[in-house]
């Protein structure tokens, strides 16, 4: 099973096509209704594809007549005023990150330096590790650059208030937050559905007829979890189910930092012997809890383990975000910015769930 996701493979085959000359500017583009034949998917799964392109400038839309290839379509649309906002000098763009270590963060990395560069600018990457007053320093660190003018900032796991941060929303310094982001810092947000993904998790366990679901997961300090958590509480309201929360292990972020993260769920998995299912909110919490089930003596490794990201273990089911177009967006955004716009907005990114 590919998974990559369907709206992303119907986006992707129309782009190649175009930039392939097969379809020509101006031409029309097949119909929702065509291409929900062609992929045997919902008409919502072709609209997310279509409203993509729509957003890269890719095609456009003509009421009562359909989709049509853009006059002159581009590969990346960015302002052209944008581009080269600093002719006579290189202009840079600041990543600010918690970590290297996850798959999600690396891919975000890989794809946000792809689209800085194809925008003419060149990246500078500050690793935080998860501390404010390391994220504190990058940001002055970064301002203070000759050349850097811009900033796409990952926050700390804890999210706890930051001063330099607010103060870049107070002075609209072009920066957008990506994953994770600050609630009372008002700027742009790039984010996955993580309530619909929990949401759709949970209740496709529901429906499986689990109801002893545990849920795994960091500490619930940062929005992110949040979002997640909230989504699988809905999932039971809405199932008309009660909800036990003794088999909720939000782990302390001191937990994490000591290395103490697997000892901590072992310790909860003995003492919830009845769950029948676990939803993991991190692929590193997904990793942990397998190992658990399957090493440690009493535990049951029947259990339905599920997961938030793909835990690149064989067989468990997951929540798969859009790591391209988040990374996109959040280059487009800061782009605009860049050339002179300032409407702060959350961008929300559909995710997928892989049944394995």
């Amino acid at each position: 099973m590919s998974k990559v996701p369907l709206y992303k493979q119907i986006y992707q085959s129309i782009k190649d096509k175009i930039l392939a000359g097969e379809l020509r500017p101006k031409d029309r583009v097949p119909s929702e209704q065509e291409f929900m034949d062609q992929f045997m998917v919902s008409k919502t799964t072709v609209k997310t594809a279509l409203a993509i392109l729509l957003d890269e400038g890719l095609v456009t839309r003509i009421q009562g007549k359909g989709t049509f290839v853009s006059a002159s379509p581009s590969s990346f649309i960015v302002d052209p005023n944008s581009r080269n906002i600093a002719s006579n000098s290189p202009t840079y763009i600041g990543l600010i990150i918690p970590t290297i270590k996850t798959k999600v963060i690396q891919q975000l990395v890989d794809r946000i330096e792809y689209y800085v560069k194809e925008a003419g600018c060149q990246l500078v990457l500050h690793i935080t590790r998860e501390s404010s007053s390391e994220e504190s320093r990058s940001v002055q660190e970064l301002t203070q650059t000759h050349g850097v003018r811009g900033i796409i900032v990952f926050p700390t796991e804890d999210e706890s208030y930051n001063e330099s941060l607010l103060r870049l929303s107070l002075d609209k310094y072009p920066f957008v937050f990506i994953d994770r982001y600050l609630r009372n810092i008002d700027t742009y947000r790039i984010t996955s559905d993580n309530w619909g993904g929990a949401y759709e998790t949970v209740t496709n366990l529901l429906s499986e007829g689990h109801q002893q679901i545990a849920l795994i997961s960091p500490d619930n300090t940062n929005t992110t979890i949040e979002d997640r958590t909230h989504g699988f509480e809905k999932a039971y309201i809405d199932g008309n189910m009660l909800i036990d929360k003794s088999l909720w292990c939000h782990i302390p972020i001191r937990t994490l930092r000591t290395g103490d993260t697997y000892a901590h769920i072992v310790k909860f998995l003995r003492q919830q012997p009845n769950i029948t299912a676990i939803f993991a909110l991190t692929a590193e919490m997904a990793r942990h809890t397998h190992l658990a089930l399957h090493q440690e003596e009493g535990l049951n490794p029947h259990i339905e383990l599920v997961s938030f990201d793909d835990p690149e273990i064989p067989g468990i089911s997951h929540v798969l975000q859009d790591e391209e177009q988040m990374a996109l967006s959040a280059v487009k955004l800061l782009l605009e910015q860049l050339g002179g716009q300032h409407a702060p907005q959350r961008v929300e990114i559909p995710v997928q769930w892989i049944h394995v």
